[in-house]
C-alpha cells in the first residue's frame, strides 16, 4: 500500500468515527491532520509501515483529544469508558473497551 493511500484511507476511516461519536469541530479535525502529518514524516523513511497508518494515527489521534480533556471514543456499552484501537502496531485495528472486555468495532466502522 502506498503511503498516500494508507494516509487517505486513515483519513476517511477516523473522519467516520469521529462524525459518529463526537462533533467534528475545528481543533478535532485539526487534530486528525496533525496526526496525518506526523505520520506521513513517520511513514516515509520506512513505507512498508504504510499498512499500520490507520492504527498509529488512531492512537495519535486519541492521544491528542485526551490531551484536551476529551475521552474519545466512548464505549458503546457503557458511555463512561473510553475504547483504545488494538493491536498496538496492527494492519487491521479494531476499537476495544477494555473495561466491559469487548470488541467494540473495527476503525473506521462505530
Amino acid at each position: 500500500m502506498r503511503i498516500d493511500d494508507a494516509l487517505a484511507d486513515a483519513r476517511a476511516r477516523l473522519l467516520h468515527d469521529l462524525s459518529a461519536t463526537t462533533q467534528t469541530t475545528p481543533t478535532v479535525v485539526d487534530a486528525l491532520e496533525d496526526a496525518l502529518a506526523n505520520r506521513r514524516e513517520w511513514a516515509e523513511p520506512w513505507p512498508q509501515g504504510a499498512e499500520f497508518i490507520t492504527c498509529l494515527v488512531a492512537q495519535d489521534l486519541q492521544e491528542a483529544l485526551v490531551s484536551s480533556h476529551e475521552r474519545w471514543p466512548p464505549c458503546r456499552v457503557d458511555g463512561g469508558h473510553q475504547l483504545h484501537v488494538e493491536p498496538d502496531l496492527g494492519a487491521d485495528p479494531h476499537w476495544v473497551c477494555e473495561d466491559c472486555s469487548a470488541i467494540a468495532a473495527p476503525v473506521g466502522e462505530l
